[in-house]
């Protein structure tokens, strides 16, 4: 079913692999997204892994998912007859968003003021590395830079270890997000007054908005978060938040307060299986928790609590994920399971919720699993409008029946390098 909330909508897509889960929000809303891409096609193409392990320009997964319901034209904004059709697509647009570094598009008489002049209600939106004012303003950014220059990559790995990379590529995904929603806000307020506007996404400001947590440690307990890894700073210093079983790894953390009943739980659980100790379940046990949170604890305590982990891990090395999933419903223990990308591809909430839905790819000659929607509206519902399209599927459509060129300007168009 195509979804009727952006119907009657157009944007231009002139992002890379940075912008794109922004075109695909839109495609989702049933928006007309056209994927304007070089002639040699874009370099999300070549993102692997690949379908069937074809490394070619129509199998990259990444593309396959992130194009989703989208449409392909080629053009060559290198190319003066391609840039005077960009401009006639421009006339015929909402919204517009693209990823160039900062003031590309200007060198080539294109940049938002050229733009808006042709078509005042445009909404373009500019994703970059650190917005479009200020000393780093012309600063370049992989994934890894946005993550360190954020703050978020000082917090991921071990204590005492230097800091890790984000272990999926993903910042560009949050300015991309952003962008579409900074994007409807300006539709908004087009709604109202009739004018567009340009918007400037920062990808820095977008992780930074990432780690509202640790931007209030600070300023509500004077101090600051620090790597932990696998721990965590509840009592001690060091509490382990993540054990192994069987097939994979859980969350769970033995601590009071909130985490008391769980923590007294998992040990009744294990008293029943007989695989807790003496000293574990009797009178006095785990003294140094309470209801109300931690006591003030000793070193000798401490030791306990290590030993106490160290019986969990023992216990839980025996269980399945799932095993241990169902136990943690049933028993209300605080944790879960570690989800690999198989235990999501099976995930019971997400199958109950339609969530994956099987689009076919004519030009694939299949049916690919894709992700759904991001939200269920009970009126308007969203989700992948089609599959990812081939380079340049819908020149002849695009050019031909929106802009109204002939077939034969459409082949010299294409000679003359343009298209």
């Amino acid at each position: 079913m195509r979804s009727t909330l952006l119907a009657g909508l157009r944007m231009l897509d002139l992002s890379d692999e940075k912008g794109a889960l922004c075109g695909k929000m839109f495609a989702d809303m049933g928006a007309e997204v056209i994927k304007v891409e070089p002639p040699q096609g874009c370099s999300s193409r070549k993102i692997p892994p690949f379908l069937d392990d074809e490394p070619d320009l129509e199998h990259s997964l990444h593309f396959l998912a992130f194009q989703a319901g989208k449409r392909s034209i080629t053009l060559n904004l290198e190319n003066a007859d391609g840039r005077e059709l960009l401009k006639q697509l421009v006339k015929h647009s909402d919204f517009l968003v693209e990823a160039f570094p900062l003031g590309y598009l200007d060198s080539i008489r294109l940049g938002y003021e050229t733009l808006a002049a042709l078509n005042p209600q445009l909404i373009h939106a500019s994703i970059t590395p650190f917005g479009d004012k200020g000393p780093g303003k012309d600063y370049k950014a992989a994934d890894i830079v946005s993550w360190a220059s954020g703050g978020a990559m000082f917090m991921m790995g071990e204590d005492g270890k230097p800091p890790l990379q984000m272990s999926l590529p993903q910042a560009w995904l949050h300015a991309a997000a952003e962008a579409a929603v900074a994007s409807m806000i300006a539709h908004y307020g087009r709604v109202a007054d009739g004018l567009g506007q340009h918007i400037a996404v920062n990808a820095q400001a977008c992780v930074v908005w990432t780690l509202m947590n640790e931007q209030a440690m600070p300023l509500l307990h004077g101090d600051y978060l620090r790597r932990s890894g696998v721990f965590t700073g509840a009592i001690g210093g060091r509490r382990k938040t993540v054990y192994q079983c069987k097939d994979g790894h859980v969350s769970f953390l033995i601590a009071g307060g909130a985490y008391f009943n769980s923590t007294m739980a998992v040990i009744a659980w294990m008293k029943e299986e007989g695989a807790a100790a003496a000293w574990l379940t009797e009178s006095g046990g785990l003294k140094t928790l309470t209801p109300s949170g931690f006591m003030k604890a000793s070193a000798a305590d401490l030791k306990e609590l290590d030993h106490a982990e160290e019986a969990i891990q023992r216990f839980f090395i025996t269980k399945t994920k799932k095993e241990l999933w169902e136990n943690f419903l049933k028993r209300r223990l605080f944790g879960a399971p570690v989800a690999s990308a198989a235990d999501i591809a099976d995930d019971a909430q997400l199958k109950a919720r339609d969530y994956f839905v099987n689009v076919e790819h004519a030009g694939l000659g299949r049916k690919l699993t894709l992700p759904g929607a991001f939200a269920k509206m009970s009126e308007t519902p969203v989700g992948p409008q089609g599959p990812a399209p081939q380079l340049g599927e819908h020149n002849h459509e695009i050019y031909g029946g929106l802009l109204g060129l002939s077939k034969t300007e459409i082949v010299e168009l294409r000679a003359a390098g343009a298209i």
